[in-house]
């Protein structure tokens, strides 16, 4: 497929387009992604609100990957029927774009798909349990079909691949990304649902709330995670938390943006003094002569408008990291979270 993919761009870049929708669908659907998770995928492939209507249920999702308020609109937009009474929708201000035909289609296909397994496949219950769109009583019953309704629980989010040796988990498309969303015990050690050789890079959800805000809360850990700290706990953010929650409800932050401009090399100096919290120290650290790192400092601080050596200059320098790291302009290699067949084509996109 990648082979005639090139083939197809280098001839005719419309339909190697084409292609990348056809593409893009399948590789959701071996993924086993939920109703909402194509839909998200769908919105953010044509660049427009995306809507779904079942005997259960109306679905919208925007275009940011975000889900809206659930009005039946099918009559109102170019759909595609599925079944008796279960119609998918791409809703287009202005005139349909090239590949709106062949991502309607795509999408109907596999949401048929997603359909027939749904009886019987544990991913959806995962899916559903963790929605903050689903009500309590339907995440009860999700969590009663994954047999997992004795005592807390907590949700961890991770790569795609690998997956828990046995504990219930679903790939999820987010906004990010495939993500994988696995169900634990409150309690047990995130590493032990993975073979220690296999472990990926683990965002581990709040524990003792609801498994939705559990969720968000470790797809957040999960992008904080590094090399140099694989796992990453929401709950060790503490405060933090709150701020990385809103980090893209808005305009960059003047801080973030701040660092956003400074070279890699300015950046790891930075992150020396504040690991380290003293300049001589961050130098043994960097490699560098002590006087030279205490020059540079100087500079960085009238540059940033805080000393990030002092109390409250290294409280912003942590928060601003944070939010240059969840920004757009540094997104750390997370060992896969986001998957290349969930952000790369957007066909039709303008």
């Amino acid at each position: 497929m990648q082979d005639l993919l090139g083939r197809l761009t280098a001839l005719d870049p419309d339909a190697s387009e084409t292609l990348k929708v056809v593409s893009y669908f399948d590789a959701l659907v071996a993924r086993s992604v939920g109703v909402e998770s194509m839909l998200r995928g769908a919105a953010v492939l044509s660049g427009a609100t995306v809507g779904y209507r079942d005997d259960r249920m109306t679905v919208r999702v925007r275009a940011d990957g975000v889900r809206v308020d659930p009005r039946d609109m099918a009559d109102a937009w170019p759909r595609r029927e599925i079944g008796s009474g279960v119609v998918a929708w791409i809703e287009r201000d202005g005139d349909a774009h090239a590949n709106d035909a062949m991502i309607l289609e795509r999408l109907a296909l596999a949401l048929g798909i997603i359909r027939a397994r749904r009886s019987v496949g544990q991913e959806s219950a995962v899916e559903l349990a963790i929605s903050a769109y689903a009500s309590a009583d339907e995440r009860a019953g999700a969590l009663a079909r994954l047999r997992v309704t004795d005592g807390p629980l907590v949700v961890v989010a991770s790569p795609p691949d690998p997956a828990p040796a046995a504990h219930p988990s679903a790939i999820v498309a987010t906004r990010h990304g495939l993500t994988r969303a696995t169900i634990l015990p409150s309690g047990l050690d995130p590493l032990a649902a993975w073979a220690q050789s296999d472990a990926p890079r683990l965002g581990v959800g709040l524990e003792g709330v609801p498994l939705p805000e559990s969720w968000s809360s470790a797809l957040i850990a999960a992008r904080l995670t590094s090399t140099a700290e694989p796992v990453v706990a929401a709950a060790d953010l503490g405060a933090a938390l709150i701020v990385a929650e809103h980090a893209e409800s808005g305009t960059p932050h003047p801080d973030a943006a701040a660092l956003a401009a400074l070279d890699e090399r300015s950046l790891e100096l930075l992150d020396a003094v504040a690991g380290e919290q003293s300049v001589r120290a961050a130098a043994a650290r960097l490699g560098r002569h002590h006087s030279s790192v205490q020059e540079k400092l100087a500079t960085l601080s009238g540059t940033l408008g805080y000393d990030p050596r002092m109390p409250r200059g290294r409280t912003r320098f942590a928060l601003a990291r944070m939010l240059l790291t969840l920004s757009g302009w540094e997104r750390p290699d997370v060992g896969g979270t986001r998957d290349r067949a969930s952000v790369e084509p957007r066909a039709g996109r303008q």
